[in-house]
């Protein structure tokens, strides 16, 4: 009987050739699972979006980066369309992507920018100058829900819990 306490021969050279290869399709993997988040954001509470049509029987909406002019609505709560929205969320019952949702929105809106109220849909992005222009965003307080800090210039103010901010209001 042969009895070896050391044999380096073909187990390290396993350990030296598979090693690395495993390592780096490790490394893959995840790159790869990463990748595919990155790719197709869910539609969530706390996403924002870009309402591209509001009208009633036929709304549309792209998810959006929050920190985009563009993303005037912040997703509050999601459900199956038709979906009925409290008073202080604009009520979405749609498309966003190819996914067809009903969302509660919650103002996300840039300070300058004027919008066309709707009731309960979602006011939509226009120029100050248009004749359907209802109020201007004169100021944004991120971090505050407080209307006495929005001064003279406002005629109106939102506030929004979460993310606590405060949009103070005017005519266009």
């Amino acid at each position: 009987m042969r009895f070896s306490v050391f044999n380096p021969g073909k187990r390290l050279l396993a350990r030296l050739v598979f090693a690395p290869v495993a390592t780096l399709a490790l490394a893959g993997a995840v790159v790869a699972c990463s990748a595919e988040e990155d790719a197709a954001p869910s539609v969530a509470a706390g996403s924002c979006v870009h309402v591209s049509d509001n009208t009633a029987d036929a709304m549309t909406a792209t998810l959006a980066d929050c920190a985009s002019s563009s993303a005037a609505y912040r997703i509050a709560t999601t459900g199956t369309a038709p979906l009925d929205c409290d008073a202080d969320a604009a009520t979405f019952n749609g498309t966003v992507g190819d996914t067809k949702t009903g969302l509660c929105l919650t103002p996300n809106f840039a300070e300058g920018q004027c919008y066309a109220d709707a009731g309960t849909r979602p006011a939509e992005a226009v120029g100050c100058s248009a004749p359907e222009a209802t109020f201007k965003v004169v100021k944004r307080i991120d971090g505050e829900t407080d209307e006495l800090l929005c001064g003279a210039d406002a005629t109106q103010f939102r506030t929004v819990p979460d993310p606590a901010t405060t949009f103070c209001l005017a005519k266009p």
